[in-house]
């Protein structure tokens, strides 16, 4: 059924059978139903019988929703929601209400403004907003205390979260809203976007400086030097917990075995944690990771806690410029959609010059699916094309980059080398991120 036929009635048939798919599912699977307490469960299990219908049950939901609405009051949330949820989220969290409600217990307005030192009336208007959130409610209706939700808890569980949102609201934020004046600055009477790093929204905000300044030079009042850096580390492990499908599944959907005994050059690596989870599990195959000199110390402190030091070690290396290492395979987690399409070919024509024939670089990255399928219908459920979305505005906010489909995937590698051919593509189904296999040989 295509958008313009659905109807409040077809959709509530669907939302029907969808539910009792997914509640049947979860009984099966003796697990909980989802509830807005406190000790409720933060994900739903992975299993596919039940992510699929639930994916499902939120597109309808989310169609439901606007339907009921209609244009007039949805522009009016929108347009007030926005800006004025991002701020009571903003305040959440700098103020660090989460932890001031205790997770088995209650809080008063009265507690929380004097552990806040905010007047009391303004608390209670902003976790009046907060709880049409459904963050926090009130113990009983009219009551002065306060108790969390599933949702108000799950910062408290888990501190990452924490800094995934103050990395939105904090750093991201404040440059976004410099979206327009980018794009009447840079493109506006171009027919072609502009590939340049400094054309983007960070430009306008931070002039002549990038995010990589922003997170390795400025920190927050009253923060040590790296808060922010260290910040942004745990927020990109927020996302990853939030995915059903962890890395170390998503990046073994590629079998890495037939590689044989070889040498891995982890391109960009940081701190060495995805040549961990290979090592663990290929014993063959040895890792040397390359990144700025400032990675090096994470990198010992994570190496220093497994037996792995003798099949991986660290490199100083900067790869905008040529690489010195030649192996077998160069993995590249992360790193690409950092950059708009003419640097992605400055780092692969980096590589390049050292790659053999059937020498493999393996990108681990998103990968954008097709819109529709050959009979027209969206390939994945609108919930996860609105994230896909939405984390494609946040790379061109900060970097004018993007997240590529599988075909511009190959147009800037056969635009660094036509001799890098595409030989798979490796997806685990809910996973974010999958492992692009190319292989270096004849032009074809």
């Amino acid at each position: 059924m295509s958008q313009e036929e659905l109807t409040l009635e077809s959709l509530a048939t669907s939302i029907t059978k969808l539910t009792n798919t997914v509640t049947q599912g979860l009984k099966d699977a003796n697990f909980p139903q989802p509830s807005f307490a406190a000790d409720a469960p933060a994900q739903l299990p992975p299993n596919p019988a039940i992510q699929g219908p639930r994916l499902q049950l939120v597109e309808a939901l989310m169609n439901m929703l606007h339907l009921a609405m209609g244009p007039s009051e949805y522009f009016l949330q929108l347009g007030l929601g926005l800006p004025n949820e991002a701020m009571v989220l903003d305040m959440l969290n700098h103020f660090d209400i989460w932890s001031k409600v205790p997770l088995d217990g209650s809080a008063s307005y009265a507690e929380i403004a004097n552990a806040t030192k905010i007047p009391e009336s303004l608390i209670r208007r902003f976790l009046s907003v907060a709880m049409r959130m459904h963050l926090f409610r009130e113990e009983e209706p009219g009551s002065d205390r306060i108790v969390h939700t599933a949702a108000s808890a799950y910062p408290v569980r888990e501190p990452v979260m924490q800094s995934f949102i103050a990395h939105c609201m904090e750093d991201t934020r404040p440059v976004s809203v410099k979206g327009v004046q980018a794009l009447e600055k840079f493109f506006v009477g171009s027919s072609e976007a502009s590939e340049e790093l400094s054309h983007s929204p960070f430009e306008i905000a931070y002039p002549g400086r990038s995010v990589w300044d922003l997170l390795s030079q400025d920190e927050p009042p009253g923060r040590p030097k790296g808060y922010r850096a260290t910040r942004f580390a745990e927020a990109m492990q927020a996302i990853a917990k939030s995915s059903s499908v962890g890395t170390e599944v998503a990046v073994n959907a590629f079998d890495w075995d037939k590689l044989g005994e070889s040498t891995v050059v982890d391109v960009g690596g940081s701190s060495g944690h995805v040549s961990v989870i290979l090592a663990k599990t290929h014993p063959k195959l040895k890792f040397i990771v390359q990144d700025l000199p400032n990675a090096e110390k994470s990198f010992n402190e994570l190496i220093s806690k497994t037996n792995l030091a003798s099949r991986i070690s660290f490199r100083a290396h900067d790869f905008f410029k040529p690489q010195t290492e030649s192996a077998d395979a160069y993995l590249i987690k992360s790193v690409f959609h950092d950059w708009p399409d003419k640097y992605v070919v400055q780092i692969l024509q980096n590589i390049t010059p050292v790659l053999k024939p059937g020498s493999h670089v393996l990108v681990f990255d998103l990968v954008v699916p097709p819109d529709y399928d050959e009979n027209g219908k969206p390939t994945v459920p609108l919930s996860i094309r609105r994230f896909l979305g939405l984390v494609d505005m946040q790379m061109f906010v900060a970097f004018n980059s993007r997240e590529r489909k599988v075909e511009d995937w190959v147009a800037v590698f056969k635009r660094a080398d036509v001799r890098l051919n595409l030989d798979g593509v490796y997806i685990t189904p809910g996973a974010p991120l999958a492992v692009l296999d190319f292989v270096f040989g004849a032009d074809r």
